[in-house]
């Protein structure tokens, strides 16, 4: 045996995560919503792609300009993040985790149906924004005008607050995510609909520099190919994917049933096939809400103004061919 040989040979036993590539991902939160990436990390799909990933929470704005100074690589801060390219931000969105948005309407123990809202108080983020377009949008469905309710705006408020509000009536609905809903239900409250099911709206977007897209497209392509395969792995595997998640992240004080349960209504946002890129209906969804009507522009955007999905295309026809 040559003395290259015995070097080669011994590096074989060091660590992968040694020869790892370091890369950094802002998350909003941590919650059900954002398990993909934990997932991605416990089951080594970050390493079968030679990635090492760091996760770091960092909310909105913040995550961004983190982004742009370049102490990230990727910032799940979608929507702030395509309204920031649209202002000459060098960024653009290059995935999108679900194809509907992850919402559920939570409601009083008296609210037995959506047009029992009529004359009620809802709460939403803030007023004018998505989710208050959607309610009005559901409620209208249900033969409800979007004038015979009204809109509280509370954008900082958690889960148990929200909980407590809705059992002494501050408000009768709320919209929440799925293990909210699920934490509601299980104090009595009652879940109304799946904000989702209105129409496609691609949610949880991730975006990346216009350098890195350009500049190390593979790289990219690396860090979609651990993504997709996590949002697959949550999807048809809920148990194993709840176990990460109660030792992954702060669930409170729900169980592993009620945690598999959470997961199950989070995936129902989730396409068919390889996760991650949008629908062309979802695309048009998301220009509308998501970057003009915050910033009530009322002409047309072309999605490449904000977005970059070439590379989650490519991923995903990849993927689809080895399925």
């Amino acid at each position: 045996m040559t003395a290259i040989q015995i070097v080669l040979g011994l590096l074989s036993l060091l660590p992968a995560t040694l020869f790892a590539e370091q890369v950094r991902t802002v998350i909003p939160r941590a919650t059900l919503n954002y398990l993909s990436v934990p997932v991605a990390e416990v089951k080594g799909y970050f390493r079968d792609q030679g990635l090492e990933n760091q996760t770091i929470v960092i909310p909105g704005s913040t995550a961004i300009a983190a982004l742009v100074s370049g102490n990230v690589d990727y910032s799940g801060a979608g929507g702030t993040g395509m309204r920031a390219a649209l202002r000459g931000a060098p960024i653009k969105a290059v995935m999108f985790q679900t194809e509907k948005v992850t919402w559920y309407l939570l409601a009083a123990p008296d609210i037995q149906k959506i047009s029992d809202l009529k004359g009620k108080r809802i709460a939403v983020g803030t007023v004018g924004d998505t989710q208050d377009a959607l309610i009005t949008m559901l409620v209208e469905r249900e033969g409800v005008s979007g004038q015979e309710i009204s809109r509280v705006a509370m954008p900082s408020r958690n889960t148990t607050n929200t909980i407590l509000s809705l059992k002494t009536g501050a408000f009768s609905a709320a919209v929440v995510n799925a293990d909210e809903s699920l934490l509601g239900e299980k104090e009595g409250l009652r879940t109304l609909a799946f904000v989702g099911d209105l129409f496609p709206y691609p949610f949880q977007g991730f975006v990346a520099t216009d350098k890195m897209i350009a500049e190390r497209p593979n790289d990219v392509k690396r860090w979609l190919r651990a993504m997709a395969r996590a949002l697959i792995f949550i999807r048809d595997r809920p148990e194993e994917a709840a176990d990460i998640a109660m030792k992954k992240i702060p669930m409170g004080n729900m169980s592993r049933p009620l945690v598999i349960e959470g997961i199950r209504r989070f995936t129902k946002s989730l396409p068919d096939g390889v996760p991650g890129l949008p629908t062309a209906q979802g695309i048009k969804t998301l220009m509308e809400f998501d970057v003009k009507a915050p910033l009530k522009i009322k002409e047309d955007i072309a999605p490449e103004k904000v977005m970059n999905l070439r590379l989650m295309r490519e991923v995903k026809e990849e993927l689809e061919s080895r399925r």
